[in-house]
């Protein structure tokens, strides 16, 4: 069979691979789709958070239940399932007090466990058990049900900043969590901001219905301004900073108004995760500095009803679909930010 293995930064390839063992406590999983995430992105360039030069990438996963183990009683063959990154303990203090995805014994699929980049996967008992495993509603693809990973992030985010309705959200970073996030707050009833730079992302929340209120690009005009023109001089409510970037994280906390709140959602590169953000400015304005990772296994299958009714827009963030054996062209189009959101698929094709 295929799999999309990482060998070390900048070494990734489609590698024939042995089928995997079907465990007695586990299952294997039929691939049928797998979105490209940043932290695939980043793997690809950088190397792999755990001391790894071998691995099966992918996360984002949606599949059918291909063998059961004798022991496995909750899952029948044939059953279509997403699955979602994160497997936790259910021990620690914090998977106690429901924080799974600050657990101290956190894994990751794709880094822990091999992921979803092949033809078939296997589900031991500590993913089956205590990982993100949710059915997939009838009528919702397995291309649109990949997306309900990244969503779930995006959710638990806006849930932690507590984004209301009518209040001004800026998200910075036009990539496909740019978009997740400018949905989820229009879903919420609050005025979406996309800012972005130039180039083909940017343009395509111009050019296509994405649910923002408002467009600006950070090379073309003074954002901070434009944002307190349209808010009568105080700034957002929110800004959320959706790209690894240390300026896009200063810009946020000039943006937001007084006691607004400012979502830090994407990680800076492990080698240099040290920024500046001015403190006067945080103290004096009583500003909220929130950090934003994974999320509460619920929002997963909360994610999975909101594709299914459609109030995520899957097929406008899902610009491409590729087949394993052209990872390496998938990967690029995916950095070079030629298409929105990439996903894989063994065929090169999904409804």
């Amino acid at each position: 069979m295929n799999a999309v293995v990482f060998r070390g930064a900048g070494q990734i390839a489609c590698e024939e691979v042995p089928y995997p063992d079907l465990p007695a406590d586990g299952a294997i999983l039929k691939v049928t789709a797998c979105g490209i995430c940043g932290g695939d992105l980043r793997a690809f360039k950088h190397g792999l958070r755990a001391d790894r030069d071998f691995q099966i990438l992918g996360h984002e996963i949606s599949g059918v239940i291909a063998e059961v183990g004798p022991e496995v009683t909750d899952y029948k063959v044939g059953e279509r399932i997403a699955v979602a990154a994160d497997v936790s303990c259910g021990k620690c203090y914090y998977c106690k007090a429901g924080f799974y995805n600050l657990c101290e014994n956190w894994k990751l699929l794709g880094l822990d466990y091999a992921g979803g980049m092949t033809d078939y996967m296997q589900l031991p008992a500590a993913i089956l058990q205590d990982g993100i495993i949710h059915r997939i509603p009838e009528t919702l693809s397995d291309r649109r049900s990949a997306l309900a990973e990244p969503a779930s992030s995006v959710l638990w985010a806006q849930q932690s900043l507590n984004v209301q309705p009518g209040e001004v959200v800026v998200i910075i970073g036009d990539g496909p969590i740019g978009a997740l996030h400018v949905q989820v707050a229009r879903l919420r009833g609050a005025k979406p901001i996309m800012v972005g730079v130039t180039g083909g992302r940017l343009d395509i929340f111009k050019n296509r219905d994405m649910g923002t209120w408002k467009v600006f690009d950070n090379n073309l005009t003074d954002v901070v301004a434009d944002v307190r023109d349209l808010t009568e001089g105080r700034g957002a409510d929110v800004a959320i900073v959706a790209c690894p970037v240390k300026s896009a994280q200063a810009q946020a906390v000039e943006i937001v108004r007084k006691r607004g709140r400012v979502g830090l959602f994407g990680g800076l590169p492990k080698a240099d995760p040290i920024t500046h953000l001015d403190s006067n400015r945080i103290h004096y304005n009583e500003l909220s500095i929130i950090g934003n990772f994974s999320y509460h296994p619920s929002m997963h299958q909360v994610a999975l009803d909101l594709l299914d009714r459609g109030l995520i827009e899957a097929d406008k963030i899902i610009t491409a679909v590729y087949p394993l054996t052209e990872v390496q062209a998938a990967f690029q189009a995916a950095m070079d930010a030629t298409e929105l959101k990439v996903v894989l698929a063994p065929n090169g094709s999904l409804d």
